[in-house]
């Protein structure tokens, strides 16, 4: 198989970041170790990082390899193959999402008649070719892949206790967003399933100085800072902000009667 010179650059350079080891025959030592024991120290300094070097020396874009054991190294960097990993680096990421770096406070209202908006934590960063959107809930941390279409951005979290939320963000063709307008969709703390507006904040801070809070809607209301009072003025009505089902008896079309 042939490979790419500087996508054989690139691998070791991830191989090198990711074991916090060195480019050099120690560094290709230790990292033999932590991969696969079909990838030998020689292997990555002879037959990638050497041949690599003379490539390059030689002005050659390509240089003959291992399809097998470069997938082994792509798996070991979280990657389902080389060929894919090949593949995001001839398409870049969308500079769209890469914008969206950052960390964010989100806000969605309570879903309950009283006043109250949960605020959590979210982290957006690129991470080994992908962009992951990670939020801090007060039990459990939810992460999950960023992906990008028909200018709306799209994350699935997943945590580890079971529960999962879906996001949805419209975005346009905007970079370095602030402020973001969504949906989200998931369940209670009873597992019901519920739904309604989200709003996502750029904040300067560092994601891990940010905290879970709970905010009144009638304090907000009150604040001198204009971001406390726009939240409160789009969070005030529980109608158009939060969404939930009937409660489920028989599991018949009469659940669906007595609606709100």
């Amino acid at each position: 198989m042939k490979a790419k010179t500087n996508h054989i650059e690139l691998l070791l350079e991830m191989l090198s970041k990711k074991t916090k080891q060195p480019l050099d025959l120690t560094g290709f030592g230790e990292m033999s170790g932590m991969i696969d024991s079909e990838i030998s120290q020689k292997y990555l300094y002879e037959n990638l990082y050497r041949k690599k070097e003379i490539a390059k020396k030689d002005n050659l874009d390509t240089i003959s390899v291992q399809a097998s054991k470069l997938d082994l190294i792509a798996k070991y960097l979280k990657y389902d193959s080389y060929r894919l990993l090949a593949q995001q680096w001839e398409t870049p990421l969308n500079k769209i999402l890469v914008s969206c770096q950052g960390s964010y406070y989100n806000y969605v209202r309570r879903n309950s008649e009283a006043g109250a908006i949960y605020c959590s934590p979210v982290k957006i960063e690129e991470v080994d070719g992908k962009v992951w959107f990670e939020l801090k809930g007060p039990r459990w941390n939810y992460k999950g892949e960023l992906s990008m279409e028909n200018g709306c951005l799209f994350v699935l979290m997943k945590a580890e206790g079971g529960k999962s939320i879906h996001h949805v963000y419209r975005i346009g063709t905007r970079e370095n967003p602030n402020v973001l307008q969504g949906i989200f969709s998931g369940v209670s703390t009873v597992f019901d399933p519920i739904g309604g507006r989200t709003v996502l904040i750029r904040n300067e801070n560092d994601f891990t100085k940010l905290k879970n809070l709970e905010l009144s809607i009638n304090e907000l209301k009150k604040s001198k800072d204009l971001t406390d009072r726009r939240l409160a003025e789009y969070f005030q009505a529980y109608d158009v902000n939060n969404l939930s089902i009937n409660k489920i008896v028989t599991f018949t079309i009469d659940d669906l009667g007595n609606c709100k």
